[in-house]
């Protein structure tokens, strides 16, 4: 069953040769973060990048709150348009 969209999400970073080989650990992964009411958000990456995805592109709640409230910097490779918030 999958969890609502209004439940906590988690990024799951994917390693895109993982995915196409069908490597069990990921659906094994899946299964576990919703059985526990969480959404996965997965991000499909190929090694190198997964920092700059971590710094560009997820966010959270705290964090837009902090840049609303000048209390947080990001750096200036941060596209909020295109972030996902996750918890």
């Amino acid at each position: 069953r999958l969890a609502p969209p209004t439940a906590p999400r988690v990024a799951v970073l994917l390693y895109r040769k993982h995915v196409i080989s069908g490597l069990r650990y990921i659906s094994d992964l899946i299964t576990i973060i919703e059985s526990q009411g969480l959404l996965p958000i997965p991000i499909f990456i190929n090694g190198v990048e997964a920092h700059t995805i971590v710094r560009d592109l997820l966010t959270s709640k705290h964090e837009i709150e902090g840049v609303a409230h000048g209390t947080t910097v990001r750096d200036v490779t941060y596209q909020p348009s295109k972030a996902a918030s996750v918890d």
